[in-house]
């Protein structure tokens, strides 16, 4: 009995041992997945890649002959890694002047290892509430990104959008990831969308106040403000308020650079229902343009010619998140 009781101690040890390295061992997994993610920013091309059927609701207007000739010649280029925003990796054309956006599947589909526990009834559930909403989610950014192309080219910069695979209509394109590992793709076989670059509102303005071009900036401001208002009043609204992360500059005229929230509603139509939206786009903007008092006065002052003394009145409603 004494030698059974010796060995309790030498067996716990080896236990306790074999439950660090194991602990050890997730932890160097957690560490080397969270090193690729941050190294790759979680692009592969699994993520990018969908096997969805044609779909009438994506179908976008016909391009014209010189808009494919284009569009054809733009995905000639190769294209470099630029970034990524919440709903899309972007890429960068050789000659600079366009973006390539692809979507982010994987932020439109469950974890992967809820599957696991499938056979589980409540995990089953959650998993299907969550396909569910995801998949509306993915949807209003295809709506997003059709309005953009259909009815809001001007204000969007966006020359194409492919929401439906096609056959022998695209070329292969040629482009580089993070790590400058060159990949290639049927681009009929993907969903993406193709704008104009644009520099960012804000760094453009600091631009134009550095260089003492002030009438220029209270121009650029008008330009924006009528550009909203514009499509107030025709039904389309941006539902992200993110206005100085979400506005670019082009050819000194702004355009929206994130498209993928916009939405028709008729509603919008009425200034009961869009001088709120328009109070809660600018609020954040007008705080940032304190530090330039003539550019504030000009905003305010636009706002008030629009809103009346209503204006002075309103207040900031936050954006419930969904």
């Amino acid at each position: 009995m004494e030698t059974l009781n010796n060995n309790k101690p030498k067996k716990q040890k080896k236990a306790g041992k074999r439950f660090l390295w194991l602990c050890l061992l997730a932890l160097v997994l957690f560490g080397v997945g969270r090193l690729g993610f941050w190294v790759t920013e979680g692009f592969h091309e699994g993520n990018i890649t969908s096997d969805f059927t044609y779909d009438l609701r994506w179908d976008t207007r016909p391009l014209s002959n010189g808009e494919k000739s284009l569009v054809n010649e733009i995905l000639s280029q190769e294209f470099t890694y630029l970034g990524k925003g919440c709903q899309s990796y972007v890429f960068l054309s050789k000659d600079n002047k366009y973006v390539l956006k692809f979507f982010k599947y994987q932020r439109f589909r469950p974890k992967f290892y809820l599957k696991w526990f499938s056979s589980i009834p409540a995990v089953e559930n959650l998993r299907q509430a969550k396909i569910v909403k995801k998949q509306r989610k993915l949807e209003g950014v295809y709506s997003g990104w059709k309005i953009a192309f259909d009815d809001l080219q001007t204000e969007t910069g966006v020359l194409y959008v492919h929401l439906n695979k096609t056959e022998n209509q695209l070329p292969v394109l040629t482009f580089y990831d993070k790590l400058g590992i060159t990949h290639q793709l049927e681009m009929d076989r993907m969903e993406f969308l193709i704008q104009r670059t644009a520099t960012m509102l804000c760094p453009e303005l600091d631009t134009m106040m550095a260089k003492g071009e002030t009438d220029k900036a209270k121009e650029l401001l008008t330009q924006l403000l009528q550009m909203v208002l514009s499509e107030y009043h025709r039904g389309f609204a941006d539902n992200d308020h993110a206005l100085m992360q979400n506005t670019g500059v082009l050819d000194r005229k702004p355009i929206h650079v994130d498209v993928g929230q916009f939405v028709k509603d008729d509603a919008m139509r009425d200034p009961e229902n869009y001088h709120q939206e328009l109070f809660n786009k600018t609020y954040k903007f007008r705080i940032w343009l304190k530090k330039y008092p003539e550019l504030l006065s000009h905003l305010d002052q636009e706002l008030h010619r629009e809103m009346g003394d209503k204006f002075y009145q309103l207040k900031h409603q936050p954006t419930p998140r969904g």
